[in-house]
């Protein structure tokens, strides 16, 4: 029993599963005997059968279970960093104070914004540079989002088998649709960010209940220095409320001298908060913005052989309404050839052509005729009928051209072979051949009327016919130029 796509399912998961699918595939195709046909009566749409038949096949491989995990222990993976993250950062800003809890304010400021500053300037650099076109973030693999996403999928709790091949995925669909730095970026701000709230946390529980005095030290630069720095940096503490010392303040800590401690505190805290929490509070922000409009992006690759070989067999699916002569005009309605996207190149197909007449005439060779790309002669058996068709469902061709015996006597095979190829191609045109044209006979005419008449009567009025080799090739070139003006004879 297959079970349907959860509605929950975001369209990150889905397409995840769809790129962990296609690598295990990659091996070998899966059986999906029971799948492809849940999957197309399920949906619709043809892009949207084949996640659904990715999604279902996942079901089976524990995929969704497997993404199920990583949510679960995603959070505490975060929460694990952050706090590895905030005992680093405090453990560095202890090894400035001295005895007598003496922190050197200027050294403790670098200490704590230091490594953050770095690291926000390398995201920056990453997104700049996978919008320049290069496709992937600087860096992203070992970002700290990237670092997150690799420990939650690798940890040993409840590890599935395919946790590799879901990770391969989920990277091709932040790298393919630039998403890689929005994904890591909102992942790597927000531990940037629980880090600094804690470090926040620890300042003021240290400064509220410990007695610590803040100074400066210096062997080659002035203290005009200082007191520009601490002027510059307390700026925008300044006017969010904190208090900022003054020059007065800035000289007596770099002199020894007693000054406003509490001033020095606030600033301290003041400028984690500004040029440490705020701004990463912001990029997450931005980040989760970017996310929810990129995912609207998400889509497969219909150029992608593997998908198209997909779709293919979707298509081979469909319902295919046979109408025989002697039923026509009962009432049944006609069968609507589908759309088709992602035309390729114009087909040639002979179809029932006697031993002796030769395929393809030499005008339509792929060598003189820039038009035909590909073409195919087939003696009518149910083997050829459903290889050749399996292989226009692939090529979808722009423009079909079957060439077949003038006097032959169409029949149901005819009419199923007729229909199933001309479902995959924009245009569908008939060449009757052996009709004695230009000899003045009329077998020609006849010929044409006769299949025109059992077109007519199958459901095929949309077909024109050929008696002539030159009308068929105008028409040809017409169909692959765009034109839609085909040449009766």
């Amino acid at each position: 029993m297959v079970t349907s796509v959860q509605p929950s399912a975001s369209p990150l998961a889905r397409h995840g599963v769809a790129y962990a699918i296609q690598a295990i595939e990659s091996d070998g195709p899966l059986d999906d005997s029971a799948i492809l046909p849940a999957a197309h009566a399920a949906r619709s749409d043809r892009m949207e059968r084949v996640l659904e038949r990715a999604w279902l096949l996942g079901q089976r491989l524990g995929l969704p279970a497997e993404w199920e995990r990583w949510r679960h222990l995603g959070l505490w993976v975060m929460l694990g960093l952050a706090g590895a993250m905030a005992l680093s950062a405090w453990g560095l800003a202890q090894t400035v104070m001295g005895e007598g809890r003496s922190i050197n304010a200027m050294a403790a400021f670098v200490t704590v914004l230091g490594p953050h500053a770095l690291m926000l300037v390398l995201w920056v650099w990453g997104v700049i540079w996978t919008y320049a076109g290069s496709g992937s973030a600087v860096g992203s693999g070992w970002s700290l989002g990237a670092l997150a996403l690799r420990l939650t999928a690798r940890m040993p709790l409840d590890r599935g088998p395919h946790a590799a091949a879901l990770l391969q995925g989920v990277r091709r669909v932040l790298q393919r649709f630039r998403l890689a730095p929005w994904a890591f970026g909102l992942l790597s701000h927000a531990i940037w960010a629980l880090a600094f709230g804690l470090i926040l946390l620890a300042l003021w529980f240290g400064f509220s209940f410990h007695a610590y005095r803040l100074s400066w030290e210096t062997t080659i630069l002035s203290p005009a220095f200082f007191e520009q720095f601490v002027h510059v940096t307390g700026w925008l503490p300044a006017q969010l409320g904190f208090p900022v010392p003054d020059a007065a303040a800035v000289r007596a800590a770099g002199g020894g001298l007693e000054s406003d401690q509490r001033a020095w505190a606030w600033w301290l805290m003041g400028c984690v908060f500004c040029y440490g929490l705020l701004p990463r509070l912001l990029l997450v922000l931005l980040c989760w913005l970017a996310w929810k409009a990129g995912q609207r992006r998400l889509a497969l690759d219909s150029s992608d052989p593997y998908v198209r070989r997909l779709l293919a067999r979707f298509d081979a699916l469909d319902a295919a309404v046979v109408v025989d002569p002697e039923r026509a005009g009962s009432g049944h309605a006609a069968h609507v050839l589908p759309p088709v996207t992602q035309p390729g190149a114009p087909a040639l197909v002979g179809f029932e052509l006697p031993p002796e007449q030769p395929w393809p005439p030499e005008r339509w060779q792929p060598a003189w005729h820039p038009a035909v790309q590909w073409l195919e002669r087939i003696a009518g058996s149910s083997l050829e009928r459903t290889a050749v068709v399996q292989r226009l469902l692939e090529q979808r061709p722009h423009a079909l051209l079957i060439a077949t015996w003038g006097a032959s006597s169409p029949d149901r095979g005819t009419a199923r072979f007729l229909r199933e190829a001309a479902a995959t191609a924009s245009r569908t045109a008939i060449l009757l051949t052996g009709t004695g044209t230009g000899t003045g006979t009329g077998t020609g005419t006849g010929s044409a009327e006769r299949w025109q008449a059992w077109l007519q009567a199958s459901g095929f009025p949309q077909i024109p016919v050929f008696v002539d080799t030159a009308a068929a090739d105008a028409w040809l070139a017409g169909a692959h130029s765009g034109e839609d003006n085909p040449h009766h004879d």
